[in-house]
């Protein structure tokens, strides 16, 4: 039984892969028609490396007595601050747009 139920996991990590690459070519292949969206997605996936370098830079890689026992290390500690500081920013960011999009609607009325 423990064959069978293995298999079938594999079966499931390979059609994963299958839909990924896929996802991806397809994804690649738009890109190369239409470039102007292209030029549009590397920005923004430039700007999402910003905002994780700049979250890095601002981490802390402090390590606080109570969390010792759990052997946090200062690297772990500083790439989980990185991680809450481009959530902070991210979420600023889409709020942001969105009260935005929003008001300027209002407005222009």
């Amino acid at each position: 039984m423990e064959s069978l139920v293995n298999v079938g996991i594999i079966l499931s990590y390979i059609m994963v892969g299958f839909a990924a690459l896929a996802t991806i070519g397809f994804g690649v292949q738009k890109m190369m028609q239409n470039t102007n969206n292209a030029k549009k997605t590397m920005y923004t996936v430039v700007g999402l490396f910003v905002v994780f370098f700049i979250a890095y830079l601002l981490a802390s890689d402090e390590v606080l007595n109570s969390y010792e026992k759990y052997e946090t290390t200062a690297s772990s500690s500083k790439k989980v601050g990185m991680g809450l500081i481009t959530f902070y920013f991210l979420l600023f960011g889409a709020i942001s747009a969105v009260l935005y999009a929003e008001l300027s609607k209002a407005f222009s009325k």
